[in-house]
């Protein structure tokens, strides 16, 4: 096994062994919820892993007991508006290099997936969710609108189910998940490392070179309306921290849980 350098980074490692590249979103006191320094680590090692030619597949997963809870709201209340504009292009900025990745992605789910954190197992190519997995796209909860995210779901769910989800903010478990197309595949908890493993194995076996030709085409087909939802979602934040709803919300949201871990 080899380690990056983010791996000496308490919020983020990125382990390299038998040809698979794991990242870890390192945050367990905050149920892995988004900050900054934890954003640019994570981009900083998907295209570090999609470097290194010995690595056949990536896999993306939490520490502890969630799989990531979203944006930090911690980090959201205290924001103004050029921090907000900035955190809206640093996310685009990590979804593009997601969608660009030629190595095949595996988002190996351990427990709640919400917003953000929902957003990127989303844009995985594949879903793998262990029986304790969780998932909501809960921006409401904390005032914040919900366009990437509305996007990345009408692509694979459909209008209906994207609109429940979204309107509701429910949180869904692991088998309803499934019943949805959230998700290709839940397991048994004890079973999620071995499942995972059995599937990088077998993409291990297929050319990189067709893989990432036809990874290449997935995103051109998608380009137009990522551009779309890029352009909303820099225009609609920035309204919507104008009006004060998302910083209301955030602050809101941190008193509510004083103490207790941080995200959506």
């Amino acid at each position: 096994m080899t380690e990056t350098p983010s791996s000496t980074q308490p919020c983020l490692t990125l382990a390299i062994d038998n040809g698979v590249a794991l990242i870890t979103m390192d945050r367990p006191h905050a149920m892995n919820a988004f900050d900054r320094t934890q954003r640019e680590l994570f981009q900083s090692a998907l295209l570090s892993a999609d470097a290194d030619a010995q690595v056949r597949a990536i896999v993306i997963t939490g520490a502890g007991k969630a799989f990531c809870a979203g944006q930090d709201q911690h980090e959201s209340a205290a924001m103004d508006a050029a921090g907000s504009a900035a955190r809206i292009d640093s996310y685009m900025a990590l979804y593009e290099v997601l969608r660009a990745l030629g190595k095949p992605v595996i988002a190996r789910i351990n427990g709640v997936a919400a917003g953000a954190g929902l957003q990127i197992a989303l844009m995985a190519d594949l879903r793998i969710a262990s029986t304790q997995a969780r998932f909501g796209m809960t921006e409401f909860k904390v005032g914040s609108a919900a366009i990437f995210g509305s996007t990345l779901l009408n692509s694979i769910i459909g209008e209906a189910a994207m609109k429940r989800l979204v309107l509701l903010a429910e949180i869904v478990p692991a088998a309803q998940s499934l019943a949805l197309g959230l998700v290709h595949e839940v397991v048994d908890d004890a079973r999620l490392d071995e499942r995972v493993a059995e599937i990088c194995a077998q993409m291990s076996q297929w050319s990189p070179t067709s893989v990432a030709i036809t990874k290449s085409w997935w995103k051109e087909m998608g380009d137009e309306m990522f551009a779309k939802a890029a352009a909303a979602a820099r225009r609609g934040h920035a309204i919507n921290f104008a009006s004060g709803a998302y910083s209301l919300g955030a602050r809101k949201f941190t008193e509510r849980k004083q103490a207790k871990p941080a995200g959506i």
